[in-house]
Formats: C-alpha cells, sequence, structure tokens
C-alpha cells in the first residue's frame, strides 16, 4: 500500500468541496444576460471590492447610451446606480459601471 493511500484513510475530511462553483455560475449567468444587448467588440467584466461592480467599456458613445437607458429598467432592478466613465487601459472606449444588486 503506498504512503497517500495510508495517509488518506487516516485522515478525515473537514469539509467537502462541491464541484459547483455558484459565484462563478451568477457571473456568467450575468454576463449571459447583458451580452446580447452590447456590441461584439465591447469588454464585460465584474469587480468586487465588497460591492459587486458590472464594468462594460464599449466602444462608441451611441451604443453607451443605449445600454445606460436598458440597464436600471431590465432585469427586474438587478443593475443600479448606473454611471459612465473613462475606460481604464482601452483607448477610444467608453465605460459603463453599475452595481449588482443579487
Amino acid at each position: 500500500m503506498a504512503v497517500d493511500e495510508t495517509r488518506d484513510r487516516n485522515v478525515e475530511r473537514l469539509f467537502e468541496l462541491p464541484h459547483a462553483m455558484p459565484v462563478s455560475d451568477t457571473l456568467r449567468k450575468l454576463t449571459a444576460m447583458i451580452a446580447p444587448h452590447c456590441p461584439k467588440d465591447c469588454i464585460i467584466k465584474f469587480e468586487y471590492d465588497g460591492t459587486l461592480h458590472l464594468i462594460i467599456d464599449i466602444r462608441r458613445f451611441e451604443d453607451m447610451t443605449a445600454l445606460e437607458a436598458l440597464l436600471p429598467v431590465m432585469w427586474d432592478g438587478t443593475f443600479y446606480n448606473v454611471q459612465r466613465g473613462i475606460a481604464d487601459k482601452h483607448s477610444f472606449f467608453h465605460r459603463l459601471t453599475a452595481l449588482v444588486r443579487r
């Protein structure tokens, strides 16, 4: 019997890690909700600093304004406090940020 097998029989697991990835799954679902309403070249990402933030970098101003109007009224208020900004490290992109209620 190998050493690892002996150790595994003598060590009790404190907890089992589930195979599901609920945070990643939720972020994937949120992205899937938004992506069909965004241009193909936009960048969708999330940041967390105690509050979950949606960040969308969009090239065309017209696309940004349309999405800016759409975010707070669709998806049962999931996205709120939508704000405009300038995209970091992406010249010629506009940035929309929103807080995520989940």
